[in-house]
Order: C-alpha cells, then sequence, then structure tokens
C-alpha cells in the first residue's frame, strides 16, 4: 500500500469518527460539550473531533473569554457562505490542541461568542487551566479543523487569564506547511 493510499485511508477514518460525534451527539448544536474526544491523526497533522457547542447564552461572561470573529473585506471573496468557521483557544506554550472550539458558518460572520470550559474538548485540559492563551478563528475549506492551504485565519497575540474580551479578524490565507 502506497503512503497516498495510507493518508486517504486515514482520512477516510477520521472522517467516520467525525460523523459518528456528530451522530452519538444527536445532531443538536446546544447539546453539552464531548469530553475525551478521541484524537484523529491524518497522516502529518491531527484533527479534533467537534465538541457540541454551548448555547452563547448559558456561558458565564465573567468567567469566559468573549470573542467577536468578523471576515475581512480583503479575503471575503475566497470564502463561501456554508464554510465551517472553527474559533478556538489553545495554549500559548505547550500542546496546540485546542482547549475550547465552538463551529459556525460563514454566514453567521460577524459573530460574538464566549469560549470558556463548556466549550473544552477534554476534563483534564480546560480554558481556566492555562496562564495564557492565543484564539483563532479559522474558515476550513475542507470542513476539518486542522490548517490546510487555501483555508482563512485571523489570530491573536497571547492573553493572560483574565482577559474578558478579544477581537479577531480572518484576514490571511493560510499557505502550505
Amino acid at each position: 500500500m502506497t503512503y497516498s493510499r495510507i493518508s486517504t485511508a486515514v482520512s477516510g477514518v477520521g472522517i467516520v469518527v467525525l460523523l459518528a460525534v456528530i451522530a452519538l451527539t444527536g445532531c443538536n448544536r446546544n447539546t453539552e460539550p464531548v469530553s475525551n474526544a478521541p484524537l484523529v491523526t491524518t497522516g502529518e497533522s491531527a484533527e479534533y473531533p467537534m465538541a457540541a457547542s454551548a448555547p452563547e447564552s448559558a456561558a458565564n461572561p465573567t468567567s469566559g473569554l468573549k470573542v467577536v470573529v468578523s471576515l475581512s473585506p480583503a479575503v471575503a471573496s475566497k470564502a463561501a457562505p456554508n464554510d465551517v468557521v472553527f474559533i478556538f483557544a489553545r495554549a500559548a506554550q505547550g500542546p496546540r490542541m485546542p482547549l475550547a472550539i465552538v463551529q459556525k458558518q460563514v454566514k453567521d460572520l460577524p459573530a460574538t461568542i464566549v469560549l470558556d470550559d463548556n466549550h473544552s474538548m477534554s476534563q483534564e485540559m480546560k480554558l481556566s487551566s492555562v496562564p495564557e492563551v492565543v484564539v483563532v478563528a479559522r474558515v476550513s475549506k475542507s470542513g476539518m479543523a486542522g490548517a490546510q492551504a487555501g483555508d482563512l485565519e485571523g489570530m491573536s497575540q497571547p492573553l493572560k487569564r483574565g482577559t474578558q474580551s478579544v477581537n479577531i479578524s480572518i484576514a490571511k490565507v493560510v499557505t502550505g506547511k
């Protein structure tokens, strides 16, 4: 079996796992977040199945990070209304796995969301457990959370715990790794 066939097979398994997670959560975006979500490795990159989004009104704004995401007019023509937008926070230092993540679509932008521990991907790694985070907003052309060439992205500077809000403008096209 060639490397490309193995890579394609692993990618297919990743999609099946993501669909299974969505099916098991009842396809309801307002369910409890999935805990201990498995890491799906696809060749050279890692993908993380999405936790279902908690309703923004249920998030406690005093304990979370308010994120205002917009799409820059400079790159807006490169995005389709149904393209997936991942908004996530990861530790400024350490593993690149998202600590909290929300999924939207380009047609939802501009959007204001609150990232907090309700959006965690695992019980062990929470937004409140690190001293500094970086917030990323990414328009994914493939629908996968991992950055790929052609995706659109905006990113914050490192933010200290206790920061109340941040504005992210998606203004950069992701190039090859």
